[in-house]
């Protein structure tokens, strides 16, 4: 289940993002890190099919992603969005329908993926009444409980408390190891550095780099996308990311 991005271009008014030109192999964790306003959301949505560009194509499994129906395309990829919508009167169980709606109810792997965030017993609760953290994870569950090969996240540890971070982080590594391919946007570089394979990293919608995370995340690219001079330190968990403002 590769993606695959070939010179595509993005443009509207007051932006224009590409051209943009990489794969992502399946099992494996991307990250796209950048700016605000700097093209990350957008090449997500190009990537689910939300947007379509204007030059260029997306692939998944060598299909034209514009070529698909909204049902293949939730068979094939899964989308948590930044943004939490709160359905007016839906429980967590009707959110969880709508995100699973290519397999039909299937009640114990509904409980399963609540279950991996720790939500199992809000099942019945209102969606709308939970914390922002709550819903962000319910939205995360959905996501699992949809079970598409390729899972596309964009701020994924958004409004989460540092345990349910952690929590998350687990998670997509376990995601990986069961052959998940991971796309997602993240401000953390901490993270990024020890969760990803590859990185994206973008400025004014343009593309600093791109490759294994190892040889993209340097100072240097750091420093061009970010206008910060990035220093690292050594921590028990591995290399760590500080930054000062250039000015």
């Amino acid at each position: 289940m590769k993606v695959e991005i070939e010179n595509v271009t993005f443009q509207v008014p007051s932006f224009q993002l590409g051209p943009l030109g990489f794969s992502v192999e399946e099992g494996t964790i991307t990250a796209i890190i950048g700016k605000n306003g700097s093209g990350k959301s957008t090449t997500l949505k190009l990537i689910h099919g939300d947007l379509k560009p204007n030059t260029g194509t997306v692939r998944i499994d060598r299909t034209k992603v514009s070529s698909l129906s909204s049902l293949k395309l939730a068979e094939k990829t899964s989308f948590v969005w930044q943004e939490i919508f709160s359905p007016m009167s839906f429980s967590v169980r009707d959110v969880m329908n709508v995100s699973g709606y290519k397999r039909g109810t299937d009640e114990n792997r509904m409980e399963g993926a609540l279950d991996k965030v720790g939500l199992a017993p809000f099942i019945d609760r209102d969606f709308s009444v939970l914390s922002g953290g709550e819903r962000r994870l319910v939205t995360l569950a959905a996501a699992i409980y949809q079970d598409s090969e390729i899972m596309i996240m964009d701020e994924p540890t958004n409004f989460l408390d540092i345990d349910n971070q952690i929590l998350i982080y687990n998670l997509m590594k376990g995601l990986r190891e069961e052959g998940k391919t991971i796309i997602m946007t993240m401000h953390d570089l901490d993270a990024v550095h020890n969760l990803a394979d590859s990185v994206l990293i973008l400025r004014d919608g343009k593309k600093i780099a791109w490759g294994d995370t190892d040889s993209t995340l340097t100072l240097e690219n750091l420093n061009k996308a970010f206008n910060v001079s990035f220093h690292t330190y050594n921590t028990v968990n591995g290399s760590s990311f500080v930054g000062s403002y250039n000015g």
